[in-house]
């Protein structure tokens, strides 16, 4: 019975959506390269980011100052782009 109760409670966390890097770096390109750069990231003054969390605080912060009107998932699929292409983060 436990065990039963514990797959049912990990399910949805089983059935949540994984980063899609291809989606990060469509996004990427279409609204962030404008600035950014597509060769190598121009960080416009900032240091690179120390870990996902906060790069992905970046990338909300910019999508929230430029009304992209991304939801969570877009976000994190820039921010896995991102981390992937020109940070070397790990998720």
């Amino acid at each position: 019975m436990r065990n039963l109760l514990l797959a049912i409670f990990l399910l949805p966390l089983t059935l949540m959506a994984q980063p899609n890097i291809s989606d990060g770096k469509l996004l990427y390109e279409e609204s962030c390269a404008k600035c950014h750069g597509t060769d190598y990231y121009q960080g416009l003054g900032m240091s690179e980011p120390s870990d996902s969390v906060e790069l992905s605080h970046w990338v909300d912060t910019c999508s929230q100052h430029f009304n992209l009107d991304w939801n969570d998932q877009d976000i994190e699929d820039t921010t896995h782009y991102l981390g992937r292409k020109f940070f070397e983060l790990d998720r």
